[in-house]
C-alpha cells in the first residue's frame, strides 16, 4: 500500500488517499507543461521508497530533467540511454515469466515523458516504435502476477500510446482544466461529461482507480526535498 498518495474533500475535510500498488498496478499520470506532473511523480517514488522497502525500480527520463531528478544509478537512464534500460526491464520481465528469476519483490518501471519518447522512436525506427509498444503490452497484460508495476507519465497521451488501455487501473489528470479538451477527457476517463469538470487552480486535478468514480483530489506538498532525494536515490541504489 502506497499511502497518502493525494487528498480528497470527504465532507469537507481533506482525506487522504491511498493506493493498493498490488491491485492498482498500473498507472498512468497526464498532465500539461506547468501542471506540476515532475514533482508529483518525485513524490510517488518517494513514497515507493518509503513503503515498498523490498521494491526494486528502474527509471526512465526521456526529457533528462536532472534538476528534478538528479538520482544517478544503472537503475536510471536519460535521453536516448531509456530505450537501452527499457529492454534491460524487458529482459527480467521474461525472466519471471519464465520462472528463471523469482517474484520475490516489487519491479518498478517507471517512464516519464512516455509519448515523447514514442513519437521520437516513430520518427526514427518505425520498426523498434513497433516493437517497444508490443513488448508494453505484454508488460501490461501479464506483469501483475510477475510482481511488475508500471507508471507511464506524459504531457499528453494518445490512444495507441497504451497498449492494453484498459489493463491501467490508476489514472491520474494532474489538471482540471486538461479535462475541458473532449480528446484528454475521453481517454483518460470515458465516463467523465464536459459539464462534470470542475476548474480548479494548479495543485488540484481528477483520478479514477479500477471500479471506482472519478474523483477530484489535492496534491500533498512536499515539506523536506533534500530527504525525498536522498529517499529517491535509495530506491534506485537498491539491487545495483
Amino acid at each position: 500500500m502506497i499511502h497518502n498518495v493525494f487528498e480528497v474533500n470527504n465532507r469537507g475535510q481533506p482525506t487522504p488517499v491511498s493506493i493498493d500498488i498490488d491491485r492498482h498496478y498500473a498507472l498512468v499520470v497526464a498532465g500539461p507543461s506547468g501542471s506540476g506532473k515532475s514533482t508529483f511523480l518525485r513524490r510517488i517514488i518517494g513514497l515507493i521508497s518509503f513503503y515498498d522497502t523490498d521494491a526494486e525500480a528502474y527509471f526512465m527520463d526521456f526529457k533528462a530533467d536532472e534538476e528534478m531528478f538528479p538520482m544517478t544509478s544503472d537503475h536510471v537512464a536519460r535521453g536516448f540511454n531509456c530505450l537501452e534500460l527499457f529492454e534491460t526491464v524487458y529482459k527480467r520481465f521474461e525472466a519471471r515469466l519464465d520462472k528463471q528469476e523469482q517474484n520475490s519483490h516489487n519491479l518498478y518501471l517507471i517512464f516519464d515523458e512516455w509519448q515523447a519518447f514514442l513519437a521520437y522512436l516513430e520518427q526514427t525506427d518505425k520498426k523498434k516504435h513497433k516493437d517497444i509498444l508490443s513488448k508494453m503490452l505484454m508488460m501490461n497484460s501479464m506483469g501483475r502476477s510477475l510482481g511488475l508495476r508500471i507508471i507511464l507519465s506524459s504531457q499528453r497521451f494518445l490512444m495507441v500510446d497504451l497498449p492494453g488501455r484498459y489493463n491501467f487501473n490508476c489514472i491520474i489528470s494532474l489538471s482540471t482544466s486538461f479535462l475541458m479538451s473532449t480528446n484528454n477527457r475521453q481517454l483518460l476517463f470515458p465516463d467523465m461529461e464536459k459539464d462534470e469538470v470542475v476548474v480548479k487552480p494548479r495543485g488540484y486535478g481528477y483520478f479514477q482507480l479500477e471500479g471506482e468514480p472519478v474523483k477530484m483530489f489535492r496534491t500533498i506538498q512536499v515539506r523536506d526535498e533534500e530527504r525525498l532525494n536522498q529517499r529517491m536515490q535509495e530506491l534506485f541504489s537498491r539491487y545495483n
